[in-house]
Formats: C-alpha cells, structure tokens, sequence
C-alpha cells in the first residue's frame, strides 16, 4: 500500500513538471513579447518627440493624454483587476478566492501596459509580466483540468516563470514563489517552480541572449569597512522605503476617484517632460544605466531621485498596467549613487563607485516589497555580481527591519488590503441600493415587517 502511494505521488510530480515545462516556455514567451514590445514602444515615444515637437509644441502631450485616457476607458470596461502591477490580485485569487479573468487580463495587461508605460507611466515590466505568466498558469491548468491544488501550483509557477523572464533571473523567481506567493515550501512546489522557471528563463536567454541586466566589472572582494557601510545604508533606505509605502497607499485614498482625470494631465505632462528629460520617463531603465555610468553629480541625483520618487506614485495611482518593481530598483540605485558622494567625502577613494548603487538596489527591493531573500538573489542574477552576498543580505535585513519596527505592511499587502476594501464598499453599495429598490416597489413590505 505503502509502495503504491509513494508511486502515485512520483507520477503525479512527474506529469506536473511536464505540466509546469510546457508553462514556463509559453509564460517565457509572453514575458519576451512584452519586452521587446516596451522597448519598441520607448523607441517609438522618443521619435513621436521629435516629429510631434516640430509641428507644434503641444501634439505630444495631446497624443500621450488621448493615449491615456483611452488605456484607463478600456480598463474599466473589459478587465478592472488588470490595473496596476497585478500582483495584488494575484495574491487575492490565491488567498482570498478572487475571480481571475485570465484571457481579459492578459490581453490587457499585454497591450494596455505596452501603451501607457511607452506613453511615459514611470512603471515597470515586471509587475504587469508575473501577473500575465500566472493568467498563462490559469489558461494551462483549465486546459489540462487541473484540480484546485494544481492550479494554485500553476498560477504560482507562471507568476514566478513571469519574474524570472523579465529579469532574467531564474532563482529569483523560483525565491518570489516560495516568499511572496505560496510562503511555503513542498516537494511538489518545488518541482513545479523549478520546471517552470528554468524553461521560461531558457526562452529568454535563448531569445534575448545570456547577458544580465546591468553588466559590472568590479574585481575582488571589498573593503570589510563596507560592512559598517552597509548597516549605515540599510537603514538609511529603510526609511525611504518606508516612505515610499506610506505615501502610495495614501496617495491612492486620496486619488482614487480621479484616476481618470490623472491619467489625462499626466500625458499632458509627459509630453513637456518627455522633450527635456525623456530619461525619467517609462521603465527608467536608460537613466540606471547612465547612473551605473556615474554620469550624475550630487545635485542632479537627489532631482532625479525626487522626480522619479513622485512620478512613480502618480503613474501607479491611474491605476494603468505597470509595476513598481523596476522603479523601486531605480530609485534604490538613485539612493546608493546618494549615499557614495557621502561615503567619499568621508573615505574617499575606498571603495568601487558602483557598489553602492547595487546595494541600493536590494535595500530598496527588501524595504518595500519585504522580500530580503528574493531581493539579494535578484540583485546578484541582474548584476552578476556574487562577491557583494555579504553587504547585499546585510543591506537588505537592515532596510527590512525599518518597515518592521514601524509596523508597515509589505506594500503587495498594503494594495490587497486596499481592494479587498474597495470590493466591500461596492458590494455593500450595491445590496443598499438593491435594498431601496426593493422597498420602492413594495413599500406594504416595510409595514408589514413593522408590525
């Protein structure tokens, strides 16, 4: 009997890794398709610039506020819950039995969030790619019939297949799985994760080469004086992490209503932005380049950090697809690039300029999102830089535990909290007002139920 329940248990694993394989490759596919499609939508915003510039310096924020306007219309009307990163959502379908929309949201999310981050939304691809990889994990587990139990496994392994295709990270999001998602760990989890994010990640590289995101070269092991540094930073970014939390979750009470309105003034301001700091536009991805360049000084570093600090929760608060992973990454290497000019004037010439700004990265990552783990595996697979482990887990425990002590939700929490909200208020609006119909059309009922 014994024998034959240990059988049963290694077919099952082994036809969920076939399962799971298939999943990787098609949520890999999607998460490339969006890539290359953000990319050739920046291009395309750049050039649009320049055309639009030259007829009338108004044409581009017309264009960027009609886009905008038309991006949050189509939300509303086919697929509400594909509005911002989705990973909210998710962790609702998978906690709180939300309904999931898969095919609505994944051509939404795909093309709504190609349009609005192209017109200028200072938002992520990696939010918006999780959430397609798990709809790609709803999709497969209808097809195949999957029990419930399979198909939590399959929207939590093309959510994870979704991270690691965007970053090019397959630990990552095998760690965002197991951190985030389920925050457990099992044989078939693991087997499924595993499949799934490995064959994803090998469509990427195949597709878009082997490279990491941000290529370093630094050489050999730093300075120990970097490991007091690094408890200083953590800290330090624990606070602007903090601050991040707080005022995204307030600036979205305060928003909400008018997320249509914002859309609109925000292409108006993009289209002026756009023609003089086109670099603080869209994914950022250019500007932390130019910041691991060390092309910034002091002062304009601290602008950038401001601008894009703001933008970031203005761009989120439309509620158009897009995430804050990526920003939150900019505004961390933006912090690190901050926190060098200081440790140069007081330790000049010690360490690498750019080791600061990887960190940064990770305590920003850690702080807000409070995935310590997940964050410092990332940071190393985008940089490729493996000899930072030590100050990356010392920056990132130390810029989680500042949320911590204040009592700050994690922000995927925060956001959750938010809709589950928000769908209380509407199903209590709605059964109020069904209430008063009821009583308009009976008004014996109510007499009769007095006496």
């Amino acid at each position: 009997m014994e024998n034959e329940q240990h059988l049963k248990c290694f077919l099952t694993r082994r036809r969920l890794a076939a399962k799971s394989v298939l999943l990787g490759v098609l949520s890999g596919l999607v998460a490339v398709m969006f890539r290359i499609g953000l990319e050739q939508a920046e291009h395309i915003r750049v050039i649009l610039l320049g055309m639009l510039r030259m007829q009338h310096a108004l044409m581009p924020s017309l264009v960027f506020a009609v886009a905008m306007a038309a991006i949050l219309i189509a939300l509303k009307k086919w697929a509400p819950e594909a509005s911002g990163s989705g990973i909210p959502h998710l962790k609702g379908v998978l906690k709180e039995g939300f309904e999931f929309r898969a095919v609505p949201v994944l051509l939404v999310k795909f093309f709504g969030g190609i349009i609005g981050i192209g017109a200028g939304l200072a938002l992520g691809r990696e939010g918006p790619t999780v959430q397609m990889g798990s709809a790609v994990g709803d999709i497969c587990a209808r097809i195949f019939k999957s029990n419930h139990q399979e198909r939590v496994l399959m929207l939590c392994a093309g959510a994870g297949a979704g991270l690691a295709s965007a970053f090019n990270a397959p630990l990552a999001g095998l760690l965002f799985i197991i951190e985030e998602l389920q925050q457990k760990l099992d044989r078939f989890s693991l087997v499924v994760a595993f499949s799934a994010t490995i064959s994803a990640n090998l469509v990427c590289r195949l597709i878009l080469g082997q490279n990491p995101i941000f290529q370093l070269r630094l050489v050999g092991y730093p300075d120990m004086r970097l490991v007091l540094w690094s408890v200083l930073f953590g800290v330090a970014i624990g606070f602007v992490g903090l601050a991040f939390n707080l005022l995204l979750i307030r600036s979205l009470r305060v928003f909400g209503p008018f997320r249509l309105l914002l859309g609109i003034l925000l292409g108006v301001l993009f289209g002026f932005t756009g023609y003089y700091f086109p670099d603080l536009l869209g994914t950022g991805h250019r500007l932390t380049e130019n910041v691991f360049l060390w092309r910034y000084p002091l002062k304009l570093l601290a602008i950038f950090l401001l601008a894009r600090f703001l933008l970031t929760l203005l761009s989120y608060n439309t509620g158009a697809p897009g995430g804050i992973f990526a920003p939150i990454l900019l505004l961390g290497a933006l912090c690190g690039g901050i926190f060098q000019h200081l440790v140069n004037w007081v330790d000049p010439g010690r360490f690498d300029p750019m080791i600061f700004l990887v960190l940064g990265m990770a305590g920003m990552f850690s702080a807000v999102v409070r995935g310590p783990l997940t964050g410092t595996v990332l940071i190393m697979e985008m940089t490729n830089e493996f000899l930072l482990l030590l100050p990356l887990m010392i920056v990132s425990i130390m810029a989680y535990a500042v949320p911590e002590f204040a009592h700050n939700k994690p922000i995927y929490d925060e956001l959750l909290d938010l809709d589950l909200a928000r769908r209380q208020a509407d199903a209590a609006a709605c059964a109020s007002s069904t209430g008063a119909e009821v009583r308009e059309e009976s008004p014996d009922t109510g007499l009769i139920d007095r006496e």
